[in-house]
């Protein structure tokens, strides 16, 4: 990619499976610097279609540890070992977040670990692109304040409201350089901690889960729906808001019918329409609808 600052959208659906959108994954590129927020199902392959090489991601960032944020984990470090990534993999998360680093490296890909260190050991001396002796992962557990200050970028986890009320920790980021301002709400209703997050981004990627109608009807406090996301936008004063987290609307049949029960029946075409209508009856500035291997300049 070319310099400057960029905001991808690696992956815009939710946590139904769904053929049309990948699980939630976003990353921020800086000059060479590649930092990515989330690892939801497909992040990997998403990544290579956004033109970006997965191993030279540096930073991962969870908001939280939600299925569909960080279900690819494993596949992104396995694979990007076995394909020579030199530099170390740093990720920081909430609470619980480098006990699943440990327990996906060392329990679930355990044979695969083992299997690539013997592989290592096998490989004639005269090869000298092999892989590194281990997966260079590092994971360090975080909290709302916590900040990751270097010469080319800063990082701000914030706060928001998530499921914190059913023991699941959530951060939101701030991403900040020389070029501009990105903020990533993950998955939150809208709240004044997200609004102060974001406060004059030239990017706001926000959780849009769900309709307005199903928002209210099921009381939920722990997603956003289109007018939430642009009350947030609209508060905050940012230059440009991106809808991401969205369902399988207009998707394969049995991912609508897997849905149901949270998304409703299926629904024509005119519904992402519909959807940035109502986000731009409260925000008047720029609202782009996320899809997969998005890339917006900043």
């Amino acid at each position: 990619m070319a310099k400057g600052m960029k905001a991808v959208i690696v992956g815009s659906g939710s946590a139904v499976p769904d053929p049309d959108r990948g699980n939630p994954s976003q990353a921020v590129v800086i000059d060479d610097e590649i930092l990515l927020f989330d690892c939801g199902e497909r992040t990997t392959i998403n990544l290579i279609k956004s033109g970006i090489n997965p191993n030279d991601v540096g930073h991962l960032f969870l908001t939280h540890l939600h299925w569909d944020h960080m279900a690819e984990f494993g596949y992104l470090v396995m694979s990007t070992w076995n394909c020579g990534r030199r530099q170390t993999l740093q990720v920081y998360g909430p609470d619980g977040t480098e006990a699943m680093v440990a327990n996906s490296i060392y329990g679930t890909h355990k044979a695969d670990f083992d299997f690539v260190r013997g592989y290592i050991r096998r490989l004639p001396s005269h090869i000298t692109n092999k892989p590194s002796n281990d997966p260079n992962v590092k994971a360090l557990d975080i909290e709302v304040g916590f900040e990751l200050e270097t010469d080319t970028f800063k990082v701000t986890a914030g706060e928001v409201v998530h499921h914190q009320c059913v023991g699941m920790p959530s951060v939101a980021y701030r991403v900040e350089s020389e070029y501009g301002v990105v903020a990533i709400s993950g998955d939150t209703s809208p709240c004044q901690g997200m609004i102060d997050l974001a406060k004059g981004a030239d990017v706001l990627i926000h959780d849009t889960a769900f309709l307005d109608e199903i928002i209210e009807e099921r009381q939920m406090w722990s997603h956003s729906g289109p007018s939430g996301a642009a009350r947030v936008a609209k508060e905050a004063g940012v230059k440009k808001l991106v809808l991401t987290h969205l369902g399988p609307y207009t998707s394969h049949p049995k991912a609508i019918e897997m849905g149901e029960m949270y998304y409703g029946p299926a629904r024509g075409p005119e519904i992402w329409d519909e959807i940035v209508a109502k986000a731009e009856a409260v925000y008047d500035g720029p609202v782009v609808l996320a899809h997969d291997a998005l890339v917006i300049d900043v």
